[in-house]
């Protein structure tokens, strides 16, 4: 899959969640709209879908480990779900700071094969490899981080505008990356030849 396809398949799945997240009615006895925790579990299955897709485009999310009960646990031993070596900080891949989740999380921590689970404090960061093009991998980690807030933003009693509009820039963003130029480059040419005499 190339990129034009993964972002047109991806812009198609957002505009249908989008489509199905409308304010709840102000009826006190019924409301037929769709609760947030469905909107919720389509964000986390769309977005678990495209983050392991974005490994073709050498973005990965590892896993680092903190605070573990084992006595000999390392500074941050990793984990990913893509079967391959990234330790932290490793010179192969950009480490550009973005993260998407840290805080606990029940998990067995790399440390030691002997581990079992336990809750302890993860941070999963977002890296590049480094052949992997900077500038459209931090455009595609935006891109992914608007669909998580969107998710954030999918709690109960929590106003779905903001899950709209999360998923709106991730829109808007997605299409800046279909067109052969940015919207706004191609509105700057069009206002300076309309300004030309």
């Amino acid at each position: 899959m190339d990129r034009f396809e993964y972002y047109s398949l991806l812009r198609s799945e957002i505009l249908d969640i989008i489509s199905g997240v409308e304010n709840a009615d102000d009826s006190l006895c019924w409301d037929n709209t769709k609760p947030n925790y469905i909107t919720k579990r389509e964000l986390e299955n769309l977005y678990s879908k495209y983050i392991d897709d974005a490994k073709n485009f050498g973005v990965y999310i590892v896993t680092r480990h903190s605070g573990c009960p084992n006595p000999k646990h390392g500074e941050y031993p990793t984990s990913n779900k893509y079967g391959r070596s990234i330790p932290y900080r490793n010179k192969e891949y950009v480490w550009n700071g973005g993260q998407i989740y840290q805080g606990p999380r029940l998990c067995v921590c790399p440390c030691s094969e002997k581990n079992k689970l336990t809750e302890h404090w993860v941070i999963d960061d977002i890296v590049y490899e480094k052949s992997a093009n900077l500038e459209k991998s931090q455009k595609l980690e935006n891109i992914l981080s608007d669909i998580d807030e969107a998710i954030d933003c999918a709690g109960d009693k929590k106003p779905r505008s903001a899950i709209r509009e999360y998923l709106l820039r991730a829109i808007i963003r997605i299409d800046d990356e279909l067109l052969p130029e940015p919207m706004d480059k191609y509105i700057q040419i069009r206002m300076n030849s309309l300004r030309e005499p």
